[in-house]
């Protein structure tokens, strides 16, 4: 591993652990054994380390989210995958990491933030409208409503109020999930 890998592993695992705010270029050098004077030669500041990983996880993560719907399989098993790698993805951070995404004093990673998952969105989108045209999603769905649902479940990431119902960020995305594809009925546990 190179000096710039240890750097971003080091920062990513602080990140996840304590949120972006909490961590200092001095403890991001020293968990990585590397000096402050080699961390500026490969960023600036902090947030421009943040937004270079933001992006390289996106990068990411969108080739793994499209490797899956740009499968053959059915749609359920599809969404089965989805949720899989939604539940990992949210299982390595905590609840500081996900607050500080919509912490107002930082607007340049609250707006990749919001790009990243605009781009989610409309690749989402895409997804649905195809499995309806198959028939594998309720036909009585309006997709747009299904957009509008999942954004306002996004929003509510901002709330104090629901972070703390949740130990974590995965039992967070979990009830998220769960409540707009099951709903309320009781279903099948299995492959979750």
């Amino acid at each position: 591993m190179n000096k710039k890998e240890q750097l971003d592993q080091a920062a990513w695992n602080l990140f996840w652990k304590h949120g972006f705010q909490k961590v200092s270029i001095t403890e991001i050098c020293q968990k990585a054994k590397l000096s402050r004077k080699t961390f500026y030669a490969y960023y600036k500041d902090k947030t421009t380390l943040i937004l270079h990983l933001l992006e390289d996880w996106n990068e990411t993560l969108m080739q793994s989210y499209r490797s899956i719907i740009e499968n053959e399989q059915p749609f359920a098993d599809k969404m089965q995958k989805l949720l899989a790698l939604k539940y990992e993805m949210s299982g390595n951070f905590s609840m500081e990491f996900v607050a500080d995404f919509f912490n107002p004093q930082a607007a340049a990673i609250l707006e990749q933030f919001s790009k990243m998952t605009a781009n989610s969105l409309e690749t989402t989108k895409k997804f649905f409208i195809q499995a309806q045209n198959k028939g594998e999603l309720n036909p009585n769905l309006q997709i747009d409503f299904l957009m509008w649902l999942i954004q306002k479940q996004l929003e509510l990431f901002r709330s104090d109020e629901i972070m703390h119902l949740f130990p974590d960020a995965e039992t967070l995305a979990r009830q998220f999930s769960e409540s707009l594809i099951y709903g309320i009925l009781p279903h099948n546990n299995e492959n979750r």
